[in-house]
């Protein structure tokens, strides 16, 4: 299972499970994919069936790990890796689904939340975490409380879609470049 694990790092470079463990700090050849995420939960199983292979990214992890640990309480993540099937059944199925997708990059998770007051402290407590750490983060949570959802997207795009980014020179929505929150 580890072996179906890549992880990409900030410049754009895949490497090993077990390198991003080397170089993250975690303990080698464990089931741990940042600080406070492992291969053992439910979301990063099912993705691992469903795709036969799990991508995380570097600076999502980071912003992942520090937002565990200023809300000091267990993230659910409801939406981690997708492929681009999965984005158009989420689409026919009603669901507000971008026509292009940071999780089919990916460079997204969805957090669950239990209310509206969980994801607006949530989407703070992501911004600050962010900021800190001097990476440039999408959040999206606004269009799903008007649609009666609780949970928060965050992407990590700018950091590789922006100007002079790795992947800037590659297809992608204009929107990817900049930070926002909607």
């Amino acid at each position: 299972m580890r072996a179906k694990v890549k992880v990409i790092l900030k410049g754009g470079r895949e490497v090993s499970l077990v390198e991003w463990q080397r170089l993250y700090g975690l303990p080698e050849g464990s089931d741990k994919i940042g600080r406070y995420f492992s291969l053992k939960e439910s979301r990063f199983i099912n993705d691992l069936s469903a795709y036969g292979e799990l991508i995380v990214n570097e600076l999502l992890m980071r912003v992942l790990d520090g937002t565990r640990e200023v809300a000091d309480r267990p993230l659910t993540i409801n939406s981690f890796n997708r492929n681009e099937e999965h984005q158009q059944e989420l689409k026919q199925k009603g669901f507000k689904a971008a026509t292009y997708s940071p999780h089919v990059v990916k460079m997204a998770a969805d957090i669950d939340t239990k209310d509206e007051t969980e994801t607006r402290y949530l989407v703070k407590v992501i911004k600050q975490v962010a900021d800190v750490l001097g990476i440039k983060v999408r959040i999206g949570f606004q269009q799903y409380l008007n649609a009666g959802q609780t949970f928060v997207h965050v992407d990590v795009c700018p950091e590789y879609y922006g100007k002079g980014k790795v992947y800037h020179s590659t297809f992608h929505p204009a929107a990817w470049e900049n930070s926002i929150t909607w």
